[in-house]
Protein backbone atom coordinates (compact mmCIF):
# COMPACT_ATOMS: atom_id res chain seq x y z
CA UNK A 1 0.00 0.00 0.00
CA UNK A 2 1.37 3.40 -0.95
CA UNK A 3 2.02 6.10 1.61
CA UNK A 4 -0.17 9.15 2.17
CA UNK A 5 -0.31 12.32 0.13
CA UNK A 6 0.80 15.33 2.19
CA UNK A 7 -0.90 18.61 1.21
CA UNK A 8 0.23 21.97 2.58
CA UNK A 9 -2.17 24.87 3.06
CA UNK A 10 -5.24 23.39 1.38
CA UNK A 11 -8.26 25.65 1.00
CA UNK A 12 -11.70 24.16 1.53
CA UNK A 13 -12.08 23.46 -2.20
CA UNK A 14 -8.63 21.85 -2.45
CA UNK A 15 -9.26 19.72 0.65
CA UNK A 16 -12.56 18.56 -0.86
CA UNK A 17 -10.76 17.59 -4.08
CA UNK A 18 -8.05 15.75 -2.12
CA UNK A 19 -10.72 13.73 -0.32
CA UNK A 20 -11.78 12.19 -3.65
CA UNK A 21 -8.34 10.68 -4.30
CA UNK A 22 -7.83 6.96 -3.55
CA UNK A 23 -5.08 7.62 -0.98
CA UNK A 24 -4.80 8.70 2.64
CA UNK A 25 -4.42 12.48 2.84
CA UNK A 26 -2.37 14.32 5.46
CA UNK A 27 -3.07 18.04 5.70
CA UNK A 28 -0.48 20.45 7.06
CA UNK A 29 -2.07 23.80 7.83
CA UNK A 30 -0.95 27.03 9.42
CA UNK A 31 -1.96 27.39 13.08
CA UNK A 32 -5.47 28.82 13.25
CA UNK A 33 -6.41 27.92 9.67
CA UNK A 34 -9.84 26.31 9.11
CA UNK A 35 -9.88 22.55 9.57
CA UNK A 36 -10.63 20.48 6.42
CA UNK A 37 -14.13 19.01 6.33
CA UNK A 38 -12.79 15.53 5.43
CA UNK A 39 -13.14 13.57 8.67
CA UNK A 40 -10.77 10.84 7.45
CA UNK A 41 -7.85 13.19 6.85
CA UNK A 42 -4.97 13.54 9.30
CA UNK A 43 -4.34 17.19 10.17
CA UNK A 44 -1.25 18.84 11.64
CA UNK A 45 -0.87 22.48 12.60
CA UNK A 46 2.61 23.86 11.94
CA UNK A 47 4.05 27.07 10.52
CA UNK A 48 5.39 25.68 7.26
CA UNK A 49 6.55 29.16 6.25
CA UNK A 50 9.10 29.13 9.12
CA UNK A 51 11.91 26.63 8.34
CA UNK A 52 13.17 26.32 11.95
CA UNK A 53 9.72 25.01 12.89
CA UNK A 54 8.86 23.17 9.69
CA UNK A 55 12.02 21.18 8.92
CA UNK A 56 12.11 19.38 12.29
CA UNK A 57 8.41 18.60 11.74
CA UNK A 58 9.30 17.07 8.37
CA UNK A 59 11.97 14.89 9.96
CA UNK A 60 10.14 13.89 13.11
CA UNK A 61 6.49 13.68 11.99
CA UNK A 62 6.26 13.33 8.21
CA UNK A 63 9.22 11.03 7.64
CA UNK A 64 7.81 8.18 9.79
CA UNK A 65 4.58 8.36 7.75
CA UNK A 66 6.55 7.44 4.60
CA UNK A 67 4.47 9.70 2.33
CA UNK A 68 4.22 9.13 -1.40
CA UNK A 69 4.37 12.84 -2.21
CA UNK A 70 4.29 16.33 -0.71
CA UNK A 71 2.50 19.06 -2.66
CA UNK A 72 0.76 22.40 -2.26
CA UNK A 73 -1.63 24.44 -4.40
CA UNK A 74 -1.28 27.66 -2.40
CA UNK A 75 1.37 30.24 -3.28
CA UNK A 76 3.07 30.40 0.11
CA UNK A 77 3.09 26.62 0.40
CA UNK A 78 4.84 25.90 -2.90
CA UNK A 79 8.44 26.21 -1.73
CA UNK A 80 7.92 24.50 1.66
CA UNK A 81 6.18 21.56 -0.04
CA UNK A 82 9.01 21.13 -2.54
CA UNK A 83 11.62 21.48 0.19
CA UNK A 84 9.87 18.78 2.23
CA UNK A 85 9.56 16.44 -0.77
CA UNK A 86 13.24 16.90 -1.58
CA UNK A 87 14.25 16.33 2.04
CA UNK A 88 12.19 13.13 2.22
CA UNK A 89 13.16 11.90 -1.24
CA UNK A 90 9.55 11.58 -2.39
CA UNK A 91 7.51 12.90 -5.32
CA UNK A 92 7.16 16.65 -5.55
CA UNK A 93 7.98 19.58 -7.79
CA UNK A 94 11.76 20.22 -7.90
CA UNK A 95 12.62 22.97 -5.43
CA UNK A 96 14.81 24.82 -7.93
CA UNK A 97 11.96 24.94 -10.45
CA UNK A 98 9.64 26.41 -7.82
CA UNK A 99 12.17 29.08 -6.89
CA UNK A 100 12.76 29.87 -10.55
CA UNK A 101 9.04 30.48 -11.11
CA UNK A 102 8.38 32.46 -7.92
CA UNK A 103 11.37 34.78 -8.48
CA UNK A 104 10.39 36.84 -11.52
CA UNK A 105 13.91 38.12 -12.14
CA UNK A 106 15.36 34.61 -12.06
CA UNK A 107 12.63 33.49 -14.48
CA UNK A 108 13.53 36.31 -16.89
CA UNK A 109 17.21 35.36 -16.84
CA UNK A 110 16.39 31.73 -17.58
CA UNK A 111 14.23 32.83 -20.52
CA UNK A 112 17.09 35.01 -21.75
CA UNK A 113 19.14 31.84 -22.17
CA UNK A 114 16.46 29.47 -23.48
CA UNK A 115 13.73 31.57 -25.16
CA UNK A 116 14.65 35.28 -25.20
CA UNK A 117 11.83 36.08 -27.64
CA UNK A 118 9.36 35.49 -24.78
CA UNK A 119 10.84 38.30 -22.64
CA UNK A 120 10.13 42.04 -22.73
CA UNK A 121 13.04 44.40 -22.03
CA UNK A 122 13.57 44.30 -18.25
CA UNK A 123 15.94 45.24 -15.43
CA UNK A 124 16.18 44.90 -11.66
CA UNK A 125 15.16 47.92 -9.63
CA UNK A 126 18.75 48.67 -8.63
CA UNK A 127 20.05 48.74 -12.22
CA UNK A 128 22.19 51.75 -13.27
CA UNK A 129 20.21 54.83 -14.37
CA UNK A 130 21.13 54.39 -18.04
CA UNK A 131 19.81 50.81 -18.01
CA UNK A 132 16.56 51.88 -16.37
CA UNK A 133 16.25 54.81 -18.75
CA UNK A 134 16.60 52.53 -21.77
CA UNK A 135 13.40 50.73 -20.78
CA UNK A 136 11.49 53.96 -21.48
CA UNK A 137 12.86 54.28 -25.04
CA UNK A 138 10.26 55.53 -27.50
CA UNK A 139 8.00 56.87 -24.74
CA UNK A 140 7.32 53.33 -23.56
CA UNK A 141 5.76 52.82 -20.15
CA UNK A 142 7.39 50.54 -17.59
CA UNK A 143 5.79 48.21 -15.05
CA UNK A 144 7.32 48.10 -11.57
CA UNK A 145 6.44 45.08 -9.45
CA UNK A 146 7.90 43.03 -6.61
CA UNK A 147 10.27 40.26 -7.69
CA UNK A 148 8.28 37.79 -5.56
CA UNK A 149 4.88 39.49 -5.48
CA UNK A 150 1.40 38.08 -6.12
CA UNK A 151 -2.17 39.32 -6.35
CA UNK A 152 -1.33 42.56 -8.24
CA UNK A 153 0.05 43.96 -4.97
CA UNK A 154 2.46 46.91 -5.30
CA UNK A 155 2.32 46.87 -9.12
CA UNK A 156 2.52 50.29 -10.72
CA UNK A 157 2.88 51.81 -14.19
CA UNK A 158 5.70 54.33 -14.68
CA UNK A 159 5.76 56.90 -17.48
CA UNK A 160 9.23 58.35 -16.78
CA UNK A 161 12.39 57.08 -15.03
CA UNK A 162 11.93 59.65 -12.28
CA UNK A 163 8.54 58.12 -11.45
CA UNK A 164 10.38 55.23 -9.79
CA UNK A 165 10.61 56.16 -6.09
CA UNK A 166 13.87 55.70 -4.21
CA UNK A 167 12.16 53.13 -1.99
CA UNK A 168 11.81 50.82 -5.00
CA UNK A 169 15.30 51.22 -6.44
CA UNK A 170 16.41 47.90 -5.00
CA UNK A 171 16.89 44.27 -6.10
CA UNK A 172 13.45 43.37 -4.72
CA UNK A 173 11.81 45.36 -7.53
CA UNK A 174 11.39 44.18 -11.10
CA UNK A 175 11.12 46.67 -13.98
CA UNK A 176 9.64 45.55 -17.31
CA UNK A 177 8.67 47.49 -20.40
CA UNK A 178 4.89 47.53 -20.63
CA UNK A 179 3.61 45.21 -23.36
CA UNK A 180 0.30 46.13 -25.03
CA UNK A 181 -2.08 43.44 -26.20
CA UNK A 182 -4.62 40.92 -24.99
CA UNK A 183 -3.74 39.14 -21.75
CA UNK A 184 -4.36 35.44 -21.27
CA UNK A 185 -3.70 32.81 -18.64
CA UNK A 186 -3.07 29.17 -19.44
CA UNK A 187 -3.68 26.14 -17.22
CA UNK A 188 -1.32 23.24 -17.88
CA UNK A 189 -0.49 19.87 -16.34
CA UNK A 190 2.97 18.49 -17.04
CA UNK A 191 4.23 14.94 -16.81
CA UNK A 192 7.72 13.80 -17.72
CA UNK A 193 8.36 17.07 -19.54
CA UNK A 194 5.20 16.90 -21.68
CA UNK A 195 2.82 19.79 -21.13
CA UNK A 196 -0.92 19.27 -21.52
CA UNK A 197 -2.92 22.48 -21.92
CA UNK A 198 -6.27 22.37 -20.15
CA UNK A 199 -7.64 25.80 -20.92
CA UNK A 200 -6.93 29.39 -21.90
CA UNK A 201 -8.71 32.29 -20.22
CA UNK A 202 -8.71 35.96 -21.16
CA UNK A 203 -8.51 38.65 -18.49
CA UNK A 204 -10.50 41.79 -18.01
CA UNK A 205 -8.61 44.21 -15.78
CA UNK A 206 -9.06 47.50 -13.92
CA UNK A 207 -8.38 50.76 -15.77
CA UNK A 208 -4.73 50.71 -14.66
CA UNK A 209 -4.46 47.22 -16.17
CA UNK A 210 -3.30 45.33 -13.09
CA UNK A 211 -6.22 44.21 -10.91
CA UNK A 212 -8.13 41.34 -12.50
CA UNK A 213 -11.88 41.93 -12.81
CA UNK A 214 -12.89 38.90 -14.90
CA UNK A 215 -11.59 35.74 -16.53
CA UNK A 216 -13.32 34.32 -19.64
CA UNK A 217 -12.74 30.73 -20.81
CA UNK A 218 -12.37 30.24 -23.72
CA UNK A 219 -11.43 33.72 -24.91
CA UNK A 220 -13.83 35.24 -27.45
CA UNK A 221 -12.26 35.63 -30.85
CA UNK A 222 -9.01 33.79 -30.15
CA UNK A 223 -8.01 32.20 -33.46
CA UNK A 224 -6.57 28.74 -33.89
CA UNK A 225 -3.21 30.17 -34.95
CA UNK A 226 -2.98 32.58 -32.03
CA UNK A 227 -4.02 29.89 -29.59
CA UNK A 228 -1.21 27.69 -30.89
CA UNK A 229 1.25 30.54 -30.44
CA UNK A 230 0.16 30.96 -26.84
CA UNK A 231 0.46 27.24 -26.15
CA UNK A 232 3.94 27.03 -27.71
CA UNK A 233 5.09 29.98 -25.63
CA UNK A 234 3.87 28.37 -22.42
CA UNK A 235 5.58 25.08 -23.28
CA UNK A 236 8.82 26.95 -24.01
CA UNK A 237 8.63 28.75 -20.69
CA UNK A 238 7.97 25.57 -18.71
CA UNK A 239 10.92 23.91 -20.42
CA UNK A 240 13.14 26.90 -19.61
CA UNK A 241 12.37 26.83 -15.88
CA UNK A 242 12.53 23.03 -15.65
CA UNK A 243 8.92 22.50 -14.64
CA UNK A 244 8.55 18.94 -15.94
CA UNK A 245 5.85 17.63 -13.59
CA UNK A 246 2.76 19.11 -11.98
CA UNK A 247 0.31 21.94 -12.54
CA UNK A 248 1.06 25.43 -13.78
CA UNK A 249 -0.71 28.72 -14.34
CA UNK A 250 1.01 31.03 -16.82
CA UNK A 251 0.12 34.58 -17.81
CA UNK A 252 1.05 35.95 -21.23
CA UNK A 253 0.34 38.90 -23.51
CA UNK A 254 -0.47 38.49 -27.20
CA UNK A 255 0.43 41.49 -29.36
CA UNK A 256 -1.27 42.57 -32.57
CA UNK A 257 1.78 41.28 -34.45
CA UNK A 258 1.26 37.78 -33.04
CA UNK A 259 4.19 37.96 -30.64
CA UNK A 260 3.63 36.27 -27.28
CA UNK A 261 5.32 37.73 -24.20
CA UNK A 262 5.45 35.87 -20.90
CA UNK A 263 4.30 37.85 -17.88
CA UNK A 264 4.76 35.25 -15.12
CA UNK A 265 4.10 31.65 -14.16
CA UNK A 266 3.29 29.62 -11.03
CA UNK A 267 3.46 25.88 -10.34
CA UNK A 268 -0.16 25.70 -9.21
CA UNK A 269 -3.60 26.18 -10.76
CA UNK A 270 -4.74 29.74 -11.21
CA UNK A 271 -6.74 31.40 -8.48
CA UNK A 272 -9.79 33.60 -9.00
CA UNK A 273 -12.05 30.61 -9.61
CA UNK A 274 -10.15 29.55 -12.75
CA UNK A 275 -10.28 25.92 -11.59
CA UNK A 276 -14.07 26.20 -11.77
CA UNK A 277 -13.84 27.51 -15.32
CA UNK A 278 -11.79 24.46 -16.30
CA UNK A 279 -14.38 22.21 -14.67
CA UNK A 280 -17.33 23.94 -16.34
CA UNK A 281 -15.79 24.01 -19.83
CA UNK A 282 -13.96 20.65 -19.91
CA UNK A 283 -15.52 18.48 -17.20
CA UNK A 284 -12.10 18.05 -15.55
CA UNK A 285 -11.74 18.66 -11.82
CA UNK A 286 -8.60 20.80 -12.07
CA UNK A 287 -7.95 20.87 -8.33
CA UNK A 288 -8.10 17.08 -8.13
CA UNK A 289 -5.86 16.67 -11.18
CA UNK A 290 -3.37 19.20 -9.78
CA UNK A 291 -3.01 16.98 -6.69
CA UNK A 292 -3.54 13.57 -8.24
CA UNK A 293 -0.57 13.60 -10.62
CA UNK A 294 1.70 13.20 -7.58
CA UNK A 295 0.09 9.87 -6.65
CA UNK A 296 -0.10 8.47 -10.17
CA UNK A 297 -3.59 9.65 -11.15
CA UNK A 298 -4.04 10.06 -14.89
CA UNK A 299 -5.77 13.12 -16.27
CA UNK A 300 -9.24 12.07 -17.49
CA UNK A 301 -10.37 12.59 -21.03
CA UNK A 302 -12.52 15.64 -21.57
CA UNK A 303 -16.18 15.38 -22.46
CA UNK A 304 -16.68 17.06 -25.83
CA UNK A 305 -18.18 20.51 -25.67
CA UNK A 306 -21.35 21.17 -27.61
CA UNK A 307 -21.10 22.97 -30.91
CA UNK A 308 -21.91 26.66 -30.61
CA UNK A 309 -24.35 27.94 -33.22
CA UNK A 310 -23.00 31.48 -33.14
CA UNK A 311 -21.73 33.26 -36.20
CA UNK A 312 -18.26 34.67 -35.76
CA UNK A 313 -17.28 32.54 -32.78
CA UNK A 314 -13.64 31.52 -33.01
CA UNK A 315 -12.66 27.89 -33.22
CA UNK A 316 -9.22 27.60 -31.69
CA UNK A 317 -7.54 25.63 -28.95
CA UNK A 318 -9.39 27.69 -26.41
CA UNK A 319 -12.73 26.97 -28.05
CA UNK A 320 -12.00 23.40 -29.08
CA UNK A 321 -12.99 20.35 -27.14
CA UNK A 322 -10.62 19.57 -24.39
CA UNK A 323 -7.06 19.71 -23.19
CA UNK A 324 -4.13 18.72 -25.34
CA UNK A 325 -0.39 18.49 -25.30
CA UNK A 326 1.67 21.36 -26.65
CA UNK A 327 4.66 20.85 -28.86
CA UNK A 328 7.70 21.55 -27.13
CA UNK A 329 -7.92 32.00 -3.21
CA UNK A 330 -11.03 33.54 -1.13
CA UNK A 331 -9.97 36.98 0.04
CA UNK A 332 -8.50 37.23 3.53
CA UNK A 333 -9.55 39.93 5.95
CA UNK A 334 -12.31 40.95 8.30
CA UNK A 335 -15.13 40.29 5.86
CA UNK A 336 -13.83 36.83 5.04
CA UNK A 337 -13.39 36.09 8.74
CA UNK A 338 -17.11 36.74 9.26
CA UNK A 339 -17.88 34.26 6.50
CA UNK A 340 -18.61 34.76 2.82
CA UNK A 341 -22.26 35.09 1.89
CA UNK A 342 -22.68 32.65 -0.97
CA UNK A 343 -25.75 32.26 -3.13
CA UNK A 344 -26.10 29.47 -5.67
CA UNK A 345 -28.28 30.85 -8.43
CA UNK A 346 -27.95 27.71 -10.54
CA UNK A 347 -26.08 25.08 -8.58
CA UNK A 348 -23.49 23.15 -10.61
CA UNK A 349 -24.19 19.47 -11.09
CA UNK A 350 -21.27 17.08 -10.69
CA UNK A 351 -20.67 15.14 -13.89
CA UNK A 352 -22.74 17.58 -15.97
CA UNK A 353 -21.59 17.99 -19.59
CA UNK A 354 -19.29 20.95 -20.25
CA UNK A 355 -20.69 24.31 -21.28
CA UNK A 356 -19.35 26.23 -24.26
CA UNK A 357 -17.95 29.08 -22.13
CA UNK A 358 -17.70 30.28 -18.55
CA UNK A 359 -16.32 33.24 -16.62
CA UNK A 360 -15.55 34.60 -13.20
CA UNK A 361 -16.47 38.24 -12.57
CA UNK A 362 -15.32 40.23 -9.54
CA UNK A 363 -17.45 42.68 -7.65
CA UNK A 364 -16.03 46.12 -6.92
CA UNK A 365 -17.31 49.49 -5.76
CA UNK A 366 -16.01 53.02 -5.23
CA UNK A 367 -14.23 53.53 -1.90
CA UNK A 368 -16.40 54.48 1.03
CA UNK A 369 -18.87 52.54 3.13
CA UNK A 370 -21.26 49.84 1.89
CA UNK A 371 -24.90 50.90 1.82
CA UNK A 372 -26.45 48.00 -0.14
CA UNK A 373 -25.62 44.60 -1.63
CA UNK A 374 -27.54 43.19 -4.60
CA UNK A 375 -28.77 39.59 -4.96
CA UNK A 376 -27.67 37.47 -7.94
CA UNK A 377 -28.98 39.12 -11.11
CA UNK A 378 -30.58 37.58 -14.13
CA UNK A 379 -28.46 37.68 -17.28
CA UNK A 380 -29.42 38.07 -20.91
CA UNK A 381 -29.65 35.08 -23.23
CA UNK A 382 -28.72 31.64 -21.94
CA UNK A 383 -25.97 32.83 -19.59
CA UNK A 384 -26.62 32.18 -15.92
CA UNK A 385 -24.99 32.93 -12.58
CA UNK A 386 -23.77 29.67 -11.05
CA UNK A 387 -22.48 31.10 -7.76
CA UNK A 388 -22.60 34.58 -6.26
CA UNK A 389 -20.20 35.36 -3.41
CA UNK A 390 -20.26 38.68 -1.58
CA UNK A 391 -17.65 39.38 1.09
CA UNK A 392 -19.05 42.64 2.46
CA UNK A 393 -22.30 43.81 4.01
CA UNK A 394 -23.87 47.21 4.73
CA UNK A 395 -21.65 49.25 7.01
CA UNK A 396 -18.37 47.69 5.88
CA UNK A 397 -15.58 49.97 4.64
CA UNK A 398 -14.43 49.68 1.02
CA UNK A 399 -10.84 50.53 0.13
CA UNK A 400 -9.58 51.85 -3.22
CA UNK A 401 -8.99 49.08 -5.75
CA UNK A 402 -5.21 48.62 -5.53
CA UNK A 403 -4.89 44.82 -5.50
CA UNK A 404 -6.93 41.64 -5.72
CA UNK A 405 -7.50 41.80 -1.96
CA UNK A 406 -9.63 44.94 -2.43
CA UNK A 407 -12.28 43.15 -4.50
CA UNK A 408 -15.60 42.58 -2.77
CA UNK A 409 -16.84 39.26 -4.15
CA UNK A 410 -17.10 37.03 -7.17
CA UNK A 411 -19.69 35.65 -9.57
CA UNK A 412 -19.24 32.43 -11.52
CA UNK A 413 -21.05 32.46 -14.88
CA UNK A 414 -21.89 29.63 -17.28
CA UNK A 415 -22.67 30.54 -20.89
CA UNK A 416 -23.95 27.68 -23.07
CA UNK A 417 -24.25 30.17 -25.93
CA UNK A 418 -20.49 30.34 -26.36
CA UNK A 419 -17.61 32.79 -25.89
CA UNK A 420 -19.36 35.80 -27.41
CA UNK A 421 -22.44 35.30 -25.24
CA UNK A 422 -20.16 34.89 -22.24
CA UNK A 423 -18.34 38.14 -23.04
CA UNK A 424 -21.67 39.97 -23.29
CA UNK A 425 -22.76 38.60 -19.91
CA UNK A 426 -19.46 39.65 -18.34
CA UNK A 427 -19.79 43.18 -19.72
CA UNK A 428 -23.36 43.32 -18.43
CA UNK A 429 -22.34 42.22 -14.96
CA UNK A 430 -19.32 44.55 -14.75
CA UNK A 431 -21.62 47.46 -15.60
CA UNK A 432 -24.00 46.70 -12.72
CA UNK A 433 -23.40 48.14 -9.24
CA UNK A 434 -23.62 44.89 -7.26
CA UNK A 435 -22.29 46.69 -4.18
CA UNK A 436 -23.36 50.28 -3.50
CA UNK A 437 -21.23 52.62 -1.40
CA UNK A 438 -21.26 56.19 -0.20
CA UNK A 439 -18.25 58.30 0.77
CA UNK A 440 -17.35 58.02 4.44
CA UNK A 441 -18.04 61.73 4.91
CA UNK A 442 -21.42 61.65 3.10
CA UNK A 443 -24.52 62.51 5.16
CA UNK A 444 -26.86 59.59 5.89
CA UNK A 445 -29.71 58.90 3.46
CA UNK A 446 -32.94 59.80 5.34
CA UNK A 447 -34.93 57.37 3.16
CA UNK A 448 -33.00 54.41 4.61
CA UNK A 449 -33.85 53.00 8.04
Amino acid sequence: MSGPLVVLGASGDVAAAAATLPVQVVHVRLPGAPRPVDATAVVYDVDYQHPPAFLPFVDEVLAPLAPTAVVSLTELGLEPASAAAERLGVTGVPLQAVRDTRDKLRMRRLLDRAAPHLNPPYAPGDAPPDVVGALFTGNAAVVAKPVAGTGSLAVSLLRRPEDLPDSRRNPGTMLERYVPGREFSVESLSGGGRHRMLGIAEKRTSPDGFVELAHLMPPPGLTEADGRRVERAVAGLLDAVGLVDGPSHTEVKLGEDGRVTVIETHNRPGGDGIADLVRLTTGIDWRRAALGWAVGERLPAVVKQPDVPEAGTATGPAAAAGPREAAGPPRDGAAAARGVRRAAAAAPVEGAPPVAAAATVFLTAPPGRVTAVSPPPGLSGSARVVTWEVQVEPGDPVQPLRSSADRLGMALIAAPGGPDACAAAVADLLARPAVTTCPDDAPPDPSRP
